[in-house]
């Protein structure tokens, strides 16, 4: 099972951004620079957006993980897609639907998710990516 916990910093509500709040480029990377886990994507789309895959220990562990993840989208009212394959590869992306691209937002959610989320990963890919906080279930 996951644990959440909340986090001080909340989004903006999205109705309120406009193409104005996208995000340079520039002030992306910086962002992105304290985000270890997170990649920035350009989807087929053409929308930027940003990324994390991660393989949890087992089905009932990316379930859990992504079941923690849909409360503390609703709560923020900002909702990511997410992604399961092969019933333990898990895909968070996230983005500003309602202005096509990355905002301040994305950020803090993505943040909210590195701190609150408690994911049980697989073994093996947490041996390859050092910078994911282990659980004690591992």
């Amino acid at each position: 099972m996951t644990t959440v916990k909340e986090t001080k910093a909340k989004c903006i509500p999205c109705e309120s951004l406009d193409p104005s709040s996208l995000l340079p480029i520039e002030q992306a990377q910086e962002q992105m620079s304290r985000l270890n886990l997170w990649e920035a994507t350009i989807g087929q789309d053409r929308i930027a957006k940003i990324s994390r895959k991660f393989t949890a220990k087992n089905f009932q562990s990316a379930m859990d993980a992504l079941n923690d993840i849909g409360k503390i989208a609703e709560r923020e009212n900002h909702h990511p897609d997410l992604h399961l394959t092969s019933y333990r590869e898990v895909e968070v992306v996230i983005y500003t639907h309602s202005v096509g691209g990355v905002t301040e937002n994305d950020f803090i959610l993505a943040k909210m998710l590195d701190d609150e989320i408690k994911v049980v990963y697989g073994p093996k890919w947490l041996r390859e990516n050092l910078d994911a906080k282990p659980t004690s279930k591992c």
